[in-house]
């Protein structure tokens, strides 16, 4: 049993395991669990995706050298290790080609990615053989814990979002394994205390670890669950001492919003996918600029001046002045560097994967768009997309001919719910390098009805290499 830890009764941390551990899956709406169903898919497809990525053979060379007990199932892989590694390897390979999902909190600041932590409940339901309904209902308390405790950051401090991870993680493994309240608060207390990350794997000379950031931390959620099952405990005044995580999450009263009931528009309806492999605020930017190409037969030598108007926030006033995305030196960095990601498109008219090979942020002649791109924060463009990242891209002809492709929601956005069918076609053509079309049916298949199956091992068997 936790024990309280002031004399006013259970802190944050208390409260938070208690809500998670009070809510019954019976009671999650039929659309949210449905999303789940369609978010879960669409994580698996990047698993696939990022195989032949550099960082992705890195990490699998990791776990080829790490082994670990045969529990878990890795993503296209016939090796199982244990919980935490499968979390590290399947949560970096999700992540490595940035296409997964992503959240704007209600607030309207940059939510990252929850479903970074999708492998958490995979894995936790492998180890305890839970049904599949819990899973998705796991999901859907991992995308809302994300989500609250991301609106309680400053959106301007020095730390990263993948910090919220350190409780969305342990609570959805919790919850699965069967740990009760007092257990779950140690899990949550062990795993937040270790969770917190610099801003610093996302700005400046942006390296491999932001693929990883994520998946280090819900590793780390992982094993403090484990830990918390057999007895370990934690500091459950994480959030109250002063030496705690006040700095963190700075805002005062603040536990209301973080255990307030779950609602229909959940966190997880607020999600939206992802159809370029590159950071959120970014696919505006390639979709205008493919517009354009468009409009200009791709010939971007007929333009004198091209401007590409963003939303003015400081998230993206920050993002768009940040020196190591204006100059990209890492795959990384490119596709996370407005520059690069505007010039691409507005070249090729097409923007995937390929749009990386041979180095292109190095290409003269893509760096040469990429110093004519004016980029700016236009104020007028916030109330036209709320809590969106659109994107106007304005130009200039030598002939003094005007042009403009604007982009309030890009392809993948929604305001109504995600569109299946769009999914559907997006897992398919990601993995098709990777899967037989037999495959691919079988994951499709069985995620689209793991709220029907009584555990997870018809999909784990799907996503194991044979």
């Amino acid at each position: 049993m936790a024990k309280a830890p002031t004399s006013q009764g259970p802190g944050a941390v208390e409260q938070l395991a208690g809500w998670v551990m009070a809510q019954r899956a019976q009671d999650i709406p039929a659309a949210a669990l449905n999303q789940a169903k369609v978010l879960l898919l669409d994580t698996i497809g990047c698993g696939y995706a990022a195989y032949e990525e550099e960082a992705a053979h890195a990490v699998l060379a990791t776990l080829k050298e790490m082994g670990g007990a045969p529990q878990c199932t890795v993503i296209g892989n016939a090796i199982k290790t244990n919980a935490p590694n499968a979390v590290l390897v399947n949560g970096s390979l999700i992540r490595i080609l940035d296409l997964n999902d992503y959240v704007n909190t209600k607030s309207g600041q940059i939510g990252g990615h929850p479903s970074d932590n999708i492998p958490v409940a995979l894995a936790a339901a492998e180890l305890s053989g839970s049904p599949g309904r819990d899973i998705l209902t796991a999901i859907v308390f991992g995308y809302e814990i994300y989500g609250r405790l991301k609106e309680l950051m400053d959106r301007n401090s020095d730390w990263d979002g993948v910090t919220v991870s350190g409780f969305a993680a342990p609570a959805m493994a919790g919850r699965l394994m069967g740990l009760d309240r007092g257990q779950l608060a140690h899990a949550l207390a062990l795993s937040g205390a270790r969770a917190v990350t610099p801003a610093a794997v996302r700005q400046g000379d942006i390296s491999a670890a932001k693929s990883v950031a994520n998946a280090l931390v819900a590793q780390n959620g992982m094993q403090a669950t484990i830990l918390a099952k057999h007895g370990l405990t934690g500091p459950l005044d994480l959030f109250e001492n002063q030496y705690g995580l006040k700095t963190v999450f700075p805002g005062l009263n603040w536990i209301g919003p973080l255990t307030a009931p779950l609602t229909a528009d959940s966190y997880i309806m607020s999600c939206h996918v992802k159809m370029y492999p590159c950071l959120a605020t970014g696919q505006s930017i390639v979709a205008a600029g493919l517009a354009l190409h468009a409009q200009i037969n791709g010939d971007v030598d007929r333009l004198r001046r091209i401007t590409v108007a963003i939303a003015d926030t400081p998230s993206l006033q920050r993002q768009k002045d940040d020196p190591g995305r204006i100059d990209p030196k890492s795959r990384e960095a490119a596709d996370h560097s407005f520059n690069f990601l505007g010039a691409v498109a507005l070249l090729d008219g097409d923007f995937g994967l390929a749009q990386f090979n041979n180095d292109r942020w190095n290409d003269p002649k893509v760096r040469a768009v990429m110093a004519r791109l004016e980029i700016v924060c236009d104020a007028s463009l916030n109330p036209r997309a709320p809590a969106g990242f659109p994107c106007a891209m304005r130009a200039t002809g030598v002939d003094g001919r005007s042009y403009l492709a604007e982009v309030l929601d890009p392809p993948g956005f929604s305001r109504t719910g995600i569109d299946t069918a769009a999914v559907l076609k997006k897992f398919n053509s990601i993995t098709a390098p990777h899967l037989t079309a037999g495959a691919r049916d079988r994951i499709i298949e069985a995620a689209m009805g793991l709220d029907k199956e009584s555990s997870c091992e018809e999909l784990t068997k799907a996503l194991a290499k044979a």
